[in-house]
């Protein structure tokens, strides 16, 4: 797919620190079998500032129906180079936005949750985002984004732990934060490889345009009726999208907000940075813009239709050289 050049100059702007996406970590009576884990993963809470209260004031009526834009959760189970590089694309595009960390969350309400416009969940171990979180804050997550509208952005991990079968109640889940229905989601392992940790793999959109992805340990994304963005090569779903009540929920298997340093292990990237696709997914759920219809992204054809994605442009093959 080709980029617009308006997010160009991103290129420059971030640096990566670290590399790598999921989980060896164990998860509470969790059935996902996540295949490896990016290396800088926390195992701590980082000491971010203290949570600043919302705006006191109401929000005007033709406003956004959001006091801060962006809940970014840099918590324990969550890669240290992955979240300070989504920051930076947050930050990019002039979003208001807080860190947070599961201590945190752990001690925010419903209504503290729900003056947010998304959250994103950047990539690390599901298993331990899961562990790290209290079961009831896990909760109020998933009714901040079904009942009260929150979006929802999951990169690999974030997107490991998005869905669950507990979706549409009030049941705790067995394994992540289940904020949109589904089954667990399965392993995609690039070429059918098991012993891969990191790779760079082709991804298709439904007009036939690909790009290079960082995968790191990351699922295949749900079958959603009309909801699959992109597919892998054996035509999985790579990218989806879907609502969850009122919240509109865009997760990602593979990694478009990778920084650099991360391709030193993943391999050859044909195409450059995908951090174009990343700022899709995140105004897609803060402004419950389907990714299709997006500004800019007219070419963003939501497919539910293997058969669209069978074929892969020659001049996009992998090279290992």
């Amino acid at each position: 797919m080709k980029r617009g050049l308006k997010h160009a100059w991103l290129v420059a702007l971030f640096v990566g620190v670290g590399v790598g996406c999921n989980d060896s970590a164990p998860a509470p009576t969790s059935a996902a079998i996540e295949p490896s884990i990016l290396p800088d993963t926390s195992t701590s809470d980082p000491a971010n500032p203290p949570i600043t209260p919302p705006p006191s004031t109401p929000l005007p009526p033709a406003g956004p129906a959001y006091k801060t834009a962006v809940l970014l959760y840099n918590g324990t189970g969550v890669s240290t180079s992955d979240w300070q590089n989504t920051e930076a694309i947050i930050k990019s595009l002039g979003l208001s936005y807080q860190l947070v960390n599961s201590r945190q969350v752990d001690g925010m309400t419903l209504d503290e949750l729900a003056s947010f416009g998304v959250i994103v969940v950047p990539g690390g171990s599901g298993g331990s985002i899961t562990a790290a979180i209290a079961t009831d804050a896990r909760l109020r997550i998933r009714q901040a984004v079904r009942d009260r509208g929150v979006g929802y952005v999951g990169f690999c991990a974030g997107a490991w732990v998005a869905v669950g079968p507990e979706a549409l109640g009030n049941s705790i889940a067995s394994y992540g934060l289940a904020v949109s229905k589904g089954s667990v989601l399965p392993a995609y392992y690039p070429g059918g490889n098991t012993s891969l940790t990191a790779d760079m793999v082709d991804v298709t959109f439904a007009d036939g345009s690909h790009r290079q992805l960082v995968w790191w340990g990351g699922p295949a994304t749900p079958e959603w009726s009309g909801g699959v963005v992109a597919r892998y090569v054996n035509g999985a779903p790579a990218i989806s999208e879907t609502w969850s009540g009122k919240g509109y929920v865009v997760i990602s298997g593979p990694h478009p907000e990778a920084p650099q340093s991360w391709r030193a292990t993943a391999g050859r990237d044909s195409d450059g940075l995908d951090y174009d696709i990343a700022i899709a997914m995140i105004e897609a759920a803060l402004n419950k813009n389907p990714l299709w219809r997006s500004s800019g992204l007219g070419k963003w054809i939501r497919s539910s239709e293997p058969k669209a994605f069978s074929n892969r442009r020659p001049d996009l093959q992998k090279s290992d050289e």
